[in-house]
């Protein structure tokens, strides 16, 4: 008699955009509507604050301003589905003696990036469409109905040809065609 007993062992897949911030208790409800078309089930959604709190600065780092700059706010994975992303919004607690906490600031534009799971590549949207809301951290209501992606095509470099080492003697050059 012989068993054989077979192990199922799970990897999770790893997400591309993956938020390292603590949360501050403040968020900022981005809607991705269904209608969104260059989106493919298990592609990312990445929203980041081109100028936002990247490093908190408090009494005890000794340091004077805070660092700004990109910073991932929030992410998810397209289901197909409308999606709710939840982006960290900072909060400045300076005026108790407080720090200024790390997230997305009020009044900044939402910045859209894709992770295209097919082509494991990542894109910056350059056109959303909003539904509701000015595309501003801070607005009531951000609901996004699609999304444009300009792909670049990178260019290619083909070598068909190369002469190196002539004789010694000979007018031909070394080359590369």
């Amino acid at each position: 008699l012989i068993i054989t007993f077979s192990l199922l062992i799970s990897f999770p897949k790893t997400q591309h955009f993956d938020v390292v911030l603590d949360p501050t208790g403040e968020f900022q409800l981005i809607i991705f509507q269904q209608s969104i078309s260059i989106l493919d089930v298990g592609d990312e959604i990445g929203v980041f604050d081109a100028n936002g709190v990247v490093e908190s600065c408090d009494m005890d780092t000794l340091c004077s301003e805070p660092n700004y700059g990109e910073v991932l706010v929030g992410a998810g994975v397209w289901t197909g589905e409308q999606l709710e992303i939840s982006a960290i919004m900072s909060i400045d607690l300076s005026d108790f003696n407080g720090p200024i906490l790390n997230g997305a600031v009020d009044g900044n534009s939402v910045v859209v990036k894709i992770w295209d799971a097919s082509e494991e590549m990542e894109h910056t949207v350059q056109e959303v469409t909003w539904s509701s809301g000015s595309g501003h951290f801070g607005d009531m209501i951000l609901a996004a109905s699609e999304l444009e992606v300009v792909v670049e095509v990178e260019p290619t470099v083909a070598i068909n040809e190369f002469f190196f080492r002539a004789a010694v003697g000979t007018s031909v050059p070394d080359y590369v065609e």
